[in-house]
Protein backbone atom coordinates (compact mmCIF):
# COMPACT_ATOMS: atom_id res chain seq x y z
CA UNK A 1 0.00 0.00 0.00
CA UNK A 2 1.36 3.39 -0.99
CA UNK A 3 0.14 6.53 0.79
CA UNK A 4 0.89 10.10 -0.25
CA UNK A 5 0.38 13.51 1.32
CA UNK A 6 0.39 16.76 -0.66
CA UNK A 7 -0.39 20.37 0.17
CA UNK A 8 -1.69 21.47 -3.23
CA UNK A 9 -2.06 25.18 -2.34
CA UNK A 10 -5.39 25.44 -4.25
CA UNK A 11 -6.70 22.26 -5.83
CA UNK A 12 -8.32 24.22 -8.65
CA UNK A 13 -5.01 25.80 -9.63
CA UNK A 14 -3.25 22.45 -9.26
CA UNK A 15 -5.95 20.45 -11.09
CA UNK A 16 -3.99 19.35 -14.15
CA UNK A 17 -0.82 18.55 -12.22
CA UNK A 18 -2.77 16.66 -9.59
CA UNK A 19 -4.64 14.53 -12.13
CA UNK A 20 -1.34 13.81 -13.89
CA UNK A 21 0.14 12.82 -10.54
CA UNK A 22 -2.72 10.39 -9.81
CA UNK A 23 -2.36 8.80 -13.22
CA UNK A 24 1.41 8.42 -12.98
CA UNK A 25 1.94 7.44 -9.34
CA UNK A 26 -1.32 5.57 -8.66
CA UNK A 27 -1.38 6.06 -4.87
CA UNK A 28 -3.69 3.83 -2.89
CA UNK A 29 -4.46 6.80 -0.64
CA UNK A 30 -3.54 10.46 -1.01
CA UNK A 31 -4.33 13.15 1.53
CA UNK A 32 -4.51 16.74 0.32
CA UNK A 33 -4.24 19.95 2.28
CA UNK A 34 -5.09 23.55 1.45
CA UNK A 35 -7.90 22.90 -1.02
CA UNK A 36 -8.92 26.58 -0.98
CA UNK A 37 -12.32 25.65 -2.40
CA UNK A 38 -15.76 24.36 -1.52
CA UNK A 39 -16.47 21.00 -3.20
CA UNK A 40 -19.13 22.69 -5.36
CA UNK A 41 -16.35 24.79 -6.89
CA UNK A 42 -14.32 21.78 -8.01
CA UNK A 43 -14.55 20.46 -11.54
CA UNK A 44 -16.24 17.24 -12.59
CA UNK A 45 -12.80 15.83 -13.35
CA UNK A 46 -11.62 16.33 -9.75
CA UNK A 47 -14.75 14.79 -8.27
CA UNK A 48 -15.03 11.83 -10.66
CA UNK A 49 -11.57 10.29 -10.99
CA UNK A 50 -11.59 6.81 -12.48
CA UNK A 51 -10.89 4.06 -9.90
CA UNK A 52 -10.92 6.55 -7.01
CA UNK A 53 -13.34 7.74 -4.36
CA UNK A 54 -12.90 11.10 -2.64
CA UNK A 55 -14.15 13.07 0.33
CA UNK A 56 -13.61 16.81 0.72
CA UNK A 57 -13.65 18.89 3.89
CA UNK A 58 -13.79 22.61 3.16
CA UNK A 59 -12.85 25.22 5.74
CA UNK A 60 -16.13 27.16 5.53
CA UNK A 61 -14.16 30.21 4.38
CA UNK A 62 -13.84 31.16 0.69
CA UNK A 63 -10.41 30.41 -0.76
CA UNK A 64 -8.98 29.15 2.52
CA UNK A 65 -7.66 25.85 3.88
CA UNK A 66 -9.50 22.56 3.68
CA UNK A 67 -8.50 18.91 3.36
CA UNK A 68 -9.38 15.90 1.21
CA UNK A 69 -8.75 12.18 0.89
CA UNK A 70 -8.66 10.30 -2.40
CA UNK A 71 -8.49 6.53 -2.19
CA UNK A 72 -8.72 3.63 -4.60
CA UNK A 73 -12.18 2.15 -4.76
CA UNK A 74 -10.96 -1.40 -4.22
CA UNK A 75 -8.79 -1.06 -1.09
CA UNK A 76 -11.63 -1.77 1.33
CA UNK A 77 -12.14 1.50 3.19
CA UNK A 78 -14.45 0.79 6.12
CA UNK A 79 -15.06 4.32 7.34
CA UNK A 80 -14.25 7.85 6.27
CA UNK A 81 -15.19 11.05 8.04
CA UNK A 82 -14.63 14.80 8.15
CA UNK A 83 -14.82 14.74 11.93
CA UNK A 84 -12.76 13.19 14.71
CA UNK A 85 -15.33 14.31 17.30
CA UNK A 86 -13.02 17.00 18.63
CA UNK A 87 -14.23 20.58 18.19
CA UNK A 88 -10.72 22.04 18.13
CA UNK A 89 -9.35 19.54 15.60
CA UNK A 90 -12.47 19.65 13.40
CA UNK A 91 -12.27 23.45 13.11
CA UNK A 92 -11.55 25.07 9.71
CA UNK A 93 -11.73 21.78 7.80
CA UNK A 94 -8.25 20.84 9.02
CA UNK A 95 -8.71 17.09 9.47
CA UNK A 96 -10.17 14.15 7.62
CA UNK A 97 -9.64 10.47 8.33
CA UNK A 98 -10.38 6.99 7.06
CA UNK A 99 -10.11 3.44 8.33
CA UNK A 100 -8.88 0.68 6.06
CA UNK A 101 -8.58 -2.83 7.47
CA UNK A 102 -7.51 -2.06 11.03
CA UNK A 103 -5.46 1.04 10.20
CA UNK A 104 -6.56 4.60 10.98
CA UNK A 105 -5.23 7.23 8.57
CA UNK A 106 -5.47 10.86 9.74
CA UNK A 107 -4.82 13.71 7.32
CA UNK A 108 -4.05 17.00 9.09
CA UNK A 109 -3.43 20.53 7.87
CA UNK A 110 -2.10 22.26 10.96
CA UNK A 111 -2.36 26.05 11.29
CA UNK A 112 0.35 28.46 10.26
CA UNK A 113 1.34 30.52 13.29
CA UNK A 114 3.03 33.43 11.53
CA UNK A 115 0.09 35.82 11.23
CA UNK A 116 0.00 37.05 14.83
CA UNK A 117 0.23 35.92 18.45
CA UNK A 118 -3.41 34.82 18.48
CA UNK A 119 -2.87 32.46 15.57
CA UNK A 120 0.35 31.15 17.10
CA UNK A 121 -1.56 30.25 20.27
CA UNK A 122 -4.30 28.70 18.11
CA UNK A 123 -1.63 26.58 16.45
CA UNK A 124 -0.21 25.52 19.81
CA UNK A 125 -3.65 24.43 20.99
CA UNK A 126 -4.17 22.49 17.77
CA UNK A 127 -0.87 20.69 18.30
CA UNK A 128 -1.84 19.86 21.88
CA UNK A 129 -5.11 18.32 20.73
CA UNK A 130 -3.32 16.19 18.11
CA UNK A 131 -0.96 14.98 20.82
CA UNK A 132 -3.87 14.05 23.09
CA UNK A 133 -5.50 12.08 20.28
CA UNK A 134 -2.20 10.43 19.38
CA UNK A 135 -1.65 9.32 22.98
CA UNK A 136 -5.19 7.97 23.27
CA UNK A 137 -4.81 5.91 20.11
CA UNK A 138 -1.46 4.48 21.23
CA UNK A 139 -2.91 3.61 24.64
CA UNK A 140 -5.60 1.66 22.78
CA UNK A 141 -2.87 0.01 20.65
CA UNK A 142 -4.48 1.25 17.44
CA UNK A 143 -2.52 1.12 14.20
CA UNK A 144 -2.23 4.75 13.13
CA UNK A 145 -0.82 6.73 10.22
CA UNK A 146 -0.70 10.52 10.51
CA UNK A 147 -0.08 12.42 7.30
CA UNK A 148 -0.16 16.05 6.34
CA UNK A 149 1.34 19.49 6.30
CA UNK A 150 2.27 19.78 9.98
CA UNK A 151 3.86 23.22 9.56
CA UNK A 152 7.00 22.48 11.56
CA UNK A 153 10.61 21.69 10.73
CA UNK A 154 11.63 19.29 13.46
CA UNK A 155 15.39 19.88 13.47
CA UNK A 156 17.93 22.13 11.81
CA UNK A 157 18.40 19.34 9.24
CA UNK A 158 14.80 20.02 8.11
CA UNK A 159 15.25 23.67 7.15
CA UNK A 160 17.77 25.42 4.91
CA UNK A 161 18.02 28.62 6.92
CA UNK A 162 20.17 28.66 10.03
CA UNK A 163 18.03 28.73 13.18
CA UNK A 164 15.12 30.78 11.75
CA UNK A 165 13.23 32.70 14.43
CA UNK A 166 9.76 32.24 13.05
CA UNK A 167 6.75 30.00 13.48
CA UNK A 168 7.59 26.64 11.99
CA UNK A 169 10.83 26.41 13.95
CA UNK A 170 9.92 27.77 17.36
CA UNK A 171 11.02 25.70 20.38
CA UNK A 172 7.41 24.94 21.40
CA UNK A 173 6.59 23.59 17.93
CA UNK A 174 9.67 21.43 17.69
CA UNK A 175 9.08 20.12 21.20
CA UNK A 176 5.57 19.09 20.17
CA UNK A 177 6.98 17.05 17.29
CA UNK A 178 9.53 15.44 19.62
CA UNK A 179 6.70 14.56 22.00
CA UNK A 180 4.81 12.91 19.15
CA UNK A 181 7.83 10.68 18.58
CA UNK A 182 8.19 9.96 22.29
CA UNK A 183 4.50 9.01 22.40
CA UNK A 184 5.19 6.15 20.00
CA UNK A 185 5.19 7.50 16.44
CA UNK A 186 7.92 7.25 13.82
CA UNK A 187 8.96 9.82 11.22
CA UNK A 188 9.01 7.44 8.25
CA UNK A 189 11.23 9.58 6.02
CA UNK A 190 13.98 9.59 8.65
CA UNK A 191 13.85 5.81 8.82
CA UNK A 192 15.54 5.78 5.40
CA UNK A 193 17.19 9.15 4.92
CA UNK A 194 19.28 11.03 7.50
CA UNK A 195 20.73 13.60 5.08
CA UNK A 196 20.21 17.35 5.21
CA UNK A 197 18.77 19.28 2.27
CA UNK A 198 15.57 17.24 1.93
CA UNK A 199 12.63 19.63 1.91
CA UNK A 200 8.96 19.57 0.90
CA UNK A 201 8.18 23.31 0.72
CA UNK A 202 9.94 26.11 -1.16
CA UNK A 203 9.16 29.79 -1.60
CA UNK A 204 7.19 30.56 -4.76
CA UNK A 205 9.98 32.97 -5.72
CA UNK A 206 11.99 29.82 -6.54
CA UNK A 207 9.45 27.93 -8.70
CA UNK A 208 12.01 25.44 -10.03
CA UNK A 209 13.34 24.76 -6.50
CA UNK A 210 16.80 25.33 -7.93
CA UNK A 211 18.10 27.16 -4.84
CA UNK A 212 16.66 24.45 -2.58
CA UNK A 213 16.13 26.96 0.24
CA UNK A 214 13.28 24.97 1.70
CA UNK A 215 11.62 23.50 4.77
CA UNK A 216 10.44 19.97 5.50
CA UNK A 217 6.89 20.73 6.62
CA UNK A 218 5.16 17.59 5.31
CA UNK A 219 5.29 14.27 7.14
CA UNK A 220 4.01 10.75 7.35
CA UNK A 221 4.18 9.31 10.86
CA UNK A 222 3.29 5.74 11.75
CA UNK A 223 2.63 4.23 15.15
CA UNK A 224 5.32 1.93 16.50
CA UNK A 225 3.19 -1.15 15.85
CA UNK A 226 3.32 -0.39 12.10
CA UNK A 227 7.03 0.41 11.89
CA UNK A 228 8.04 -3.07 10.74
CA UNK A 229 5.55 -2.85 7.87
CA UNK A 230 7.18 0.26 6.37
CA UNK A 231 9.09 -0.71 3.23
CA UNK A 232 10.12 2.74 1.95
CA UNK A 233 9.40 6.45 2.34
CA UNK A 234 10.37 9.53 0.40
CA UNK A 235 9.82 13.04 -0.89
CA UNK A 236 8.71 13.47 -4.51
CA UNK A 237 10.57 16.69 -5.24
CA UNK A 238 10.12 16.09 -8.97
CA UNK A 239 6.35 16.68 -8.73
CA UNK A 240 5.34 20.29 -9.40
CA UNK A 241 2.03 22.13 -9.20
CA UNK A 242 2.31 23.69 -5.73
CA UNK A 243 4.86 25.32 -3.44
CA UNK A 244 4.87 21.95 -1.65
CA UNK A 245 5.68 18.58 -3.17
CA UNK A 246 4.17 15.20 -2.20
CA UNK A 247 5.67 12.96 0.48
CA UNK A 248 4.96 9.24 0.62
CA UNK A 249 5.30 5.94 2.43
CA UNK A 250 5.01 2.38 1.18
CA UNK A 251 3.80 -0.35 3.53
CA UNK A 252 3.60 -4.09 3.18
CA UNK A 253 0.11 -5.48 2.91
CA UNK A 254 -1.41 -5.73 6.35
Amino acid sequence: MKIYSWNVNSLRNCENKFLEFLDKYQPDIVGLQELRAHPDQLSFFLKSVSSYEALFNDSGRPGYGGTALYYKSDIGVENISKSVNNKALDDEGRVIFLKVNDIYVFNFYTPNGNMNETRFLYKQNYYNEILKLAKKLRKENKKVIIIGDLNVAHTQDDVFFKNPRTSGFMPQEREWFSNMLKTGYVDTFRMFNKEIGNYSWWNLRDPLRSLNQGWRFDYILVSDNLKDNVKAAGISREVFGSDHCPVWVELESI
